[in-house]
């Protein structure tokens, strides 16, 4: 996995999600949900495309033996509206295969599958104005990329 990226995804996606709760949620062929920080009205706009039905819900930390799994549409929606009131207080991309570690308030972490031979499995895209913007994307191959229209503005706000 390209390390730069990795680390830019990292940086970014911990700096403008945590903190934030889930907003509202849209269903097309894939899932998207929309974050919001109460607390921080600095805070972009922020969405997640989920494109895969591999999730994983629990605790990770005391859990070895956790496993992404295949879920249904029905289960995926019971999860996320069960999820719409908890803040999110941790984030991370795994380091061999991007799988995206949401931790919420509850202590439980769910886990979006990153690895897929032909598809982006997930995508977070990040709005600061109308000329800052950011995507980062589970790519196929286990790779995260990261494409940004104005990679200062968020440099300058990440390392804060």
């Amino acid at each position: 996995m390209n390390k730069e990226d990795h680390q830019l995804a990292r940086k970014l996606l911990t700096t403008y999600l945590t903190g934030t709760q889930l907003s509202t949620i849209h269903l097309a062929s894939f899932v998207s949900l929309e974050f919001i920080n109460l607390y921080d009205t600095m805070n972009p706009e922020i969405s997640l495309r989920i494109e895969t039905d591999r999730l994983y819900y629990g605790d990770v930390e005391s859990s070895k033996d956790w496993v992404v799994r295949h879920m249904t549409k029905e289960e995926m929606l019971h999860l996320i509206v069960t999820l719409h009131t908890e803040r999110i207080t941790g984030v991370r991309i795994g380091k061999t295969i991007p799988h995206l570690f949401l931790t919420f308030s509850s202590g439980k972490t769910l886990v979006v599958n990153g690895s897929d031979t032909y598809y982006e499995s997930w995508t977070v895209d990040l709005r600061l104005n109308a000329e800052a913007t950011a995507s980062i994307v589970a790519v196929p191959g286990d790779e995260v990329a990261v494409f940004a229209s104005d990679n200062a503005l968020f440099q300058d706000r990440v390392m804060e």
